[in-house]
């Protein structure tokens, strides 16, 4: 009886081993994928900046300086060549304001910080000539993106699982075997957006530049899929 009762045991023990060993048959796998994407909006940071109108006077020091131009009319100019190139209003937005020491000077300088969201790219160049490059501190490309940017990052995910599945089987088929159903998916990045590059359009101390070609945003993503062998 003890030894019907040990073999029954033993048999149970090994039926629950083969199961879980059936279970527990996976293969897990990395998949990748990226896309190109022309970028159709980008966001312009500009800085402008009180100064004084000695500075720009011949012959004067600064100790001179006295005629200061206050910000609100460089902003309220800026806005008007900004409305002028086609941009429109609540495509214009502050984003931060402060002061600024001119070591030199007699007072303090307040600066302020505008965006400007721009989905025409002709009008960049068309700003840089319309600007007025005093009060203009820093004119920069601040954000470079696509309308349409989630549609594309979910297409991107899509192709990475697609691509971890087609890498699994082919592994799995090598040996004779057949996949099965995913088991789990782990997110490894979420979407990145590469940075991208445009030509310089302003310096602190020389004229503007024109902005002449726009590198695309590649959109990359990453995850790790585990799939069950049947």
């Amino acid at each position: 009886m003890k030894n019907l009762l040990l073999i029954t045991i033993l048999f149970f023990a090994f039926s629950v081993s083969a199961q879980n060993t059936e279970e527990n048959r996976f293969i897990e796998v990395r998949g990748s994928a990226e896309m190109e994407v022309q970028p159709d909006e980008m966001v312009l940071s500009i800085t402008i900046q009180e100064y004084f109108e000695e500075e720009f006077q011949k012959n004067k020091e600064p100790e001179d300086y006295k005629t200061k131009v206050p910000l609100a009319k460089i902003e309220d100019d800026l806005i008007k060549s900004l409305r002028k190139a086609g941009i429109e209003k609540e495509d214009i937005r502050v984003r931060g304001m402060g002061n600024y020491w001119r070591q030199q000077g007699k007072e303090f300088l307040f600066s302020k910080n505008l965006e400007v969201k721009i989905t025409d790219f002709s009008k960049v160049n068309q700003l840089t000539s319309l600007v007025d490059a005093k009060g203009i501190r820093s004119l920069n490309v601040g954000q470079m993106s696509h309308s349409e940017i989630e549609k594309f990052r979910r297409q991107v995910k899509t192709d990475a699982l697609k691509n971890a599945r087609k890498k699994a089987a082919y592994l799995v088929e090598s040996l004779g075997e057949e996949l099965g159903e995913v088991l789990s998916i782990t997110e490894l990045n979420d979407g990145s957006v590469r940075p991208y590059m445009v030509k310089s359009m302003m310096a602190a101390d020389r004229a503007y530049e024109s902005v002449e070609e726009v590198q695309n945003i590649t959109i990359s993503y990453q995850i790790t899929a585990r799939f069950k062998i049947k």
